[in-house]
């Protein structure tokens, strides 16, 4: 027994030591180039972008550049109430332009909605919002581009006073309210997170109200109709979502932060039409609780992060479609990073993310953590070129073709904040497949990866419609 005791205990240990191993800490924020970071990152080549809510040179927080490597951190902007303050979202890349939304800040102090280039110039304020009922205020969460139109939405004020999805054209005219959401109203109030947009449909998550109070999925139109309340939470099938929900194929995937049998949030599926809703996962004291972010999509396999929990600050996890093989991947503690609030990007066979806290001054840390995916035996001593994609620029309709590759295997293509916008079925062996494409013009990244989510091949596609 003392033998199986020790032989356990060093087991576990390798398996921490192997956690460990694979996250890196590639900057620890010190307050003055920002603090707290309280969204995600994208990445644009080998760089990254993101914001923090805290810390720069008015402690109102700053927008941030770093290569993938950890080096060559520059301070692009910092917030001073003026041009914003306490940013607590995603940033979106469109082009050369970085767009984004404060909390607070701006001319009415409510927050507002910018640009700037990827060099840190050229910031324009193209929307302050304002405590008015023809508009929203307190933006909490980021903004998704389709052609020239900017759509996102304002956690409160509106017609009702419970937040809006909003539209605007880039060049920061044409705002429109495309909906008010109403409290004490069954169709949800309290809008966070981005919305995801499939063809000429938005889908989003409010954080209450609904059926039973505790939030719900919607969908509605980019003109603003066909509003529709997908799923109601109703405690036991998740509670309060703050993320956003993310697509593969016909299905939604998401996260509450609370609900499920133990009340520690719960990750879900929902068919697009707002059928076929599945409880995944129940999270617990063990394998995480609170998540505040999104997922994302690597082949079958979904991960995430929670804030609380295993052992003090969250961790890493993944879990297939299926809700089968969850993995606790990593757990934060206190002195390399904790309490991540936003959500993780993939690129190769690395996640990069942000916690909030943690760090060398428990201002927070940027983070990459290697997935270990392995290319599958057939595809080790194969040669350049497996993979290809035709026309590229394209209008939206192009042609991935694929030679010697003898397995299932899927494409997964991303927009620049990490999104994962489709996933499809490819089939191999010298076969050439068509991609519809139904997205707005912009850089795109594609990976084809097998069943175990192993990376087979990478690139990027541009789309000019």
């Amino acid at each position: 027994m003392k033998k199986i005791s020790i032989l356990t205990f060093a087991i576990l240990c390798l398996a921490i030591g192997v956690g460990k191993a694979q996250y890196t800490v590639l900057h620890n924020f010190n307050d003055t180039e920002g603090a707290n970071p309280y969204g995600s990152l994208i990445m644009s080549g080998n760089k990254l972008f993101g914001m923090t809510r805290g810390g720069g040179v008015g402690k109102y927080g700053c927008i941030f550049s770093l290569n993938n490597n950890g080096t060559g951190f520059k301070d692009l902007l910092d917030f001073k109430i003026s041009n914003g303050s306490t940013p607590s979202g995603d940033l979106t890349l469109m082009r050369n332009r970085l767009y984004g939304m404060t909390y607070f800040g701006g001319i009415y102090g409510y927050g507002c909605l910018f640009s700037i280039d990827t060099t840190g110039n050229g910031y324009k304020d193209l929307h302050d919002f304002n405590f008015a009922p023809s508009d929203g205020f307190y933006p909490y969460g980021s903004v998704i581009i389709a052609g020239n139109m900017i759509y996102g939405m304002a956690s409160n004020g509106g017609a009702w006073g419970a937040g809006i999805v909003f539209s605007i054209d880039t060049n920061g005219t044409q705002f429109k309210i495309i909906h008010n959401f109403i409290m004490a109203d069954t169709s949800g109030a309290l809008p966070d997170g981005l919305l995801l947009l499939l063809g000429k449909t938005l889908f989003g998550m409010t954080f209450t109200e609904g059926k039973f109070g505790f939030g719900c999925v919607f969908s509605l139109d980019t003109n603003g109709s066909r509003y529709k309340d997908l799923l109601d939470f109703s405690g036991t099938n998740g509670k309060n979502p703050w993320g956003s929900v993310i697509n593969n194929g016909s299905k939604l995937y998401g996260m509450t932060e609370f609900g499920g049998i133990n009340n520690y949030g719960i990750v879900f599926s929902l068919d697009t039409d707002g059928t076929g809703y599945k409880d995944l996962l129940d999270m617990n004291y063990i394998n995480g609780s609170g998540p505040q972010g999104n997922l994302i999509l690597s082949g079958n396999v979904l991960f995430g992060m929670t804030n609380n929990c295993p052992p003090n600050g969250g961790n890493i996890f993944s879990i297939r479609t299926d809700g089968s093989a969850f993995k606790d991947h990593y757990d934060f503690d206190c002195s390399t990073g904790c309490v991540p609030f936003g959500s993780l990007i993939l690129s190769g066979k690395y996640l990069y993310g942000m916690t909030e806290r943690g760090g060398t001054i428990d201002s927070g840390v940027v983070f990459r953590f290697d997935t270990n995916f392995t290319v599958s035996i057939n595809n080790l001593s194969a040669p350049i070129g497996l993979i290809s994609l035709f026309p590229n620029p394209s209008t939206g309709s192009f042609t991935l073709s694929l030679s010697n590759i003898n397995e299932k295997c899927n494409v997964e293509i991303y927009n620049v904040i990490g999104e994962c916008v489709l996933t499809q079925i490819l089939r191999s062996t010298q076969d050439d497949n068509l991609i519809e494409f139904n997205q707005p013009n912009g850089v795109y990244f594609y990976r084809v990866v097998n069943e175990e989510g192993g990376l087979v091949g990478s690139g990027k596609v541009v789309i000019e419609k």
